[in-house]
């Protein structure tokens, strides 16, 4: 090794770090998505540079090394060097979503704003030993002949204004899309920035540290363990992508223009088979599917959605494979499963879908998905989209023209299911429920017209009316009278996207004089993932009124434990579910049984759902869940009927409370 002045440890650091992000990179399981291809890109580009800088400084003033080898060595070294700013540039509009947001002219104008400074610079680098041998002229920088390095030229100011000029347009997309990107990557972002500035200002003050490439490395491990997180779109059971990667695959896969194709399998009896042997075993089974999918279609990718529902998108494919996928896995799915000593088998049905031609987009596949898994017109074998989009899109267009007008109309009602209090022995209140009848006063599935109304934005109107209707009911009743302690009002996504929530609310209250104590907002898992800024902002606002706050149908998917930590929830709702499969299951009550003693231990209630049997109230009361609800109490009610039986046992717990102290005396 030649003699060298610059201190190059870093440069070693720097390359190792690399390296170890890499390998970290390919042992995940990464969705091809533009903001993963960029990262990996990213990365080894920075890799390629801290090797050629190091080689620079390495062969520097070596006469044994040939000068066209150390050309090449700062050429590469320029190249990668101008090559990042561009990555970081992609890297964060991927992360924006911005070549999903401008349309195609803006697009290609941006292309040409990208592409024309980055060829320009290209070739400023590579025609820089031209212009010296040639020319005798310094246009970037040159190699004397005691293979010493110099920059020099005006293209080397150039190749300085290109890189500042990506790194502002980088700033300026931030800050217009900063509400799309979350907080978290926001600044980690813009700490790349702060990194490289504070890496050059060292270099510059001590030119013989080489700081540059070991900066980009602390970004790229920030970058790589908090913005590269593969694990949320991996479903934990089966390892196979989850129903997030598959609406942001199809967004990308419906954006290319191009035809695919999906194949939907239910597998209908994952309830009975829960259980009847346990959470375990049935995700054994789920797993044993998972690798027959694998191994069957290779060339797809495979995603599992929740309660039994797989999905296998071929990005190309020929009309003629769809009856020969459909074969394989009719077959397969005749025969039983076996996993250690149980056998089953599982009863499935299969669904196709080609796209763009049955689907628009990837809210289509999903609301095509959830309505055959629900619709009992669809309880059979195979069923292709073709013969349903038509019907689906006059469902669903008749639906949107009854939520247009469903306020004025009259059409919807408020419904109240009680909630039984285990520690009272009595009814304390009840859950809002939202109804809607048709042009004939038949009633519309709420799990039919609510994902149509959050389409629409009709949402945001029926969950006013709901909060709204009941505010005036309990403004118009004895409280006391009724033994009415709380009322459960579910908040939707929509509702908690807004900033303006809290105040709606509370105006509302206001305005009807209800206690604040009353209220119960229940709030699902899904509207804290998706919102957690503004949604933290207006729970903070609601409690410190005195309103309580529900986190809604835990257990239902994968429950997070920040939300229990970090949000101010008073209570928690236990899914229907969970709570069958506990009663079920003595692997599955012991799991519940820690879940409800942990979440009193924070501090928070429990209430059960789902409750439809005596045996059921008594199990959940032993196990210390503080309310119960389900069909063993009542149905949702009318207003009036919920009355009625509110009175009724505040009556009779009034004149059990008399007979028990005329005991005491």
């Amino acid at each position: 090794m030649y003699n060298t002045p610059y201190i190059f440890h870093y440069d070693i650091a720097a390359i190792v770090i690399f390296i170890v992000i890499l390998i970290f990179h390919f042992q995940r399981k990464n969705l091809p998505l533009m903001q993963n291809r960029t990262y990996l890109g990213f990365v080894i580009v920075a890799l390629l540079n801290s090797i050629a800088d190091l080689l620079t400084v390495l062969l520097e003033g070596n006469p044994s090394v040939p000068a066209w080898c150390y050309w090449l060595c700062h050429i590469s070294a320029y190249v990668f060097t101008n090559t990042l700013p561009v990555l970081y540039l992609l890297y964060s509009l991927s992360l924006a979503n911005y070549f999903d947001i401008i349309g195609k002219k803006r697009r290609i104008l941006f292309e040409f704003a990208v592409s024309v400074p980055y060829i320009t610079s290209i070739l400023l680098i590579l025609i820089s030993p031209i212009t010296y041998y040639v020319f005798n002229y310094v246009l970037v920088f040159f190699v004397d002949d005691a293979i010493y390095y110099h920059r020099g030229g005006w293209a080397y100011a150039i190749l300085f204004f290109f890189t500042f000029y990506y790194i502002l347009i980088s700033l300026l997309i931030l800050w217009k899309y900063r509400k799309i990107i979350k907080v978290k990557k926001y600044f980690l972002l813009l700490s790349y920035v702060v990194l490289i500035v504070i890496a050059v200002v060292i270099q510059l003050i001590f030119p013989y540290y080489l700081m540059q490439s070991f900066g980009i490395s602390l970004a790229a491990i920030m970058f790589s363990s908090l913005i590269q997180t593969p694990d949320e779109y991996i479903d934990r059971t089966t390892q196979l992508f989850n129903e997030s990667a598959l609406i942001k695959m199809t967004q990308n896969d419906f954006a290319s223009k191009k035809k695919f194709l999906v194949l939907n399998i239910f597998l209908d009896d994952i309830v009975f088979i829960t259980n009847a042997f346990g959470i375990n075993q049935m995700n054994s089974l789920l797993r044993e599917v998972s690798d027959f999918l694998r191994e069957q279609f290779p060339q797809a990718c495979h995603y599992y959605i929740p309660q039994g529902k797989f999905c296998i998108v071929f990005k190309s494919y020929n009309p003629r494979d769809i009856e020969k996928y459909v074969f394989y896995l009719r077959a397969r799915f005749h025969e039983t499963w076996v996993y250690d000593t149980l056998e089953l088998k599982l009863y499935s049905r299969i669904c196709v879908i080609e796209c763009p031609k049955d689907a628009k987009n990837s809210e289509d596949i999903r609301d095509m998905i959830d309505l055959i898994s629900d619709d009992s017109r669809y309880k059979r074998q195979i069923i292709y989209a073709r013969d349903m989009s038509t019907e689906y899109k006059k469902r669903t267009a008749y639906i949107a023209h009854l939520l247009r007008n469903a306020i004025a109309e009259k059409r919807f009602d408020v419904y109240y299911q009680p909630i039984y209090s285990t520690k009272e022995d009595r009814l304390i209140g009840a859950e809002a429920l939202i109804r809607m009848k048709d042009e004939e006063g038949n009633f519309i599935s709420p799990e039919e017209f609510i994902p149509i109304s959050e389409k629409t934005g009709d949402i945001l109107r029926i969950g006013q009316f709901v909060f709204d209707n009941v505010c005036k009911t309990l403004s118009s009743v004895d409280l006391k009278a009724y033994g009415i302690k709380k009322i459960d009002i579910n908040l939707s996504v929509a509702q908690c996207m807004q900033e303006i929530l809290a105040d709606q609310i509370l105006t509302i209250r206001t305005i009807h004089n209800v206690p604040a104590s009353v209220i119960n907002l229940e709030i699902t898992e899904t509207a804290a993932a998706h919102t957690p800024e503004i949604l933290l902002r207006n729970m903070n606002n609601l409690a410190k009124e005195g309103i309580e706050l529900s986190l809604d149908d835990y257990g239902s998917g994968y429950s997070n434990m920040n939300y229990l930590l970090n949000l101010p929830f008073k209570m928690v709702k236990l899914d229907k579910e969970i709570v069958w499969t506990a009663f079920s299951d003595k692997r599955a009550n012991i799991a519940l049984a820690s879940t409800i003693q942990m979440i009193k231990k924070l501090g928070m209630s429990v209430l059960a759902e789902g409750v439809e049997t005596k045996a059921q109230a008594v199990w959940l009361t032993k196990l210390g869940c503080d309310y119960l609800q389900g069909f063993l109490f009542a149905k949702g009610l009318p207003k009036d009927e919920f009355l009625t039986i509110m009175k009724i046992d505040c009556e009779r717990f009034a004149s059990q409370q008399e007979e028990e102290d005329l005991e005491e005396l």
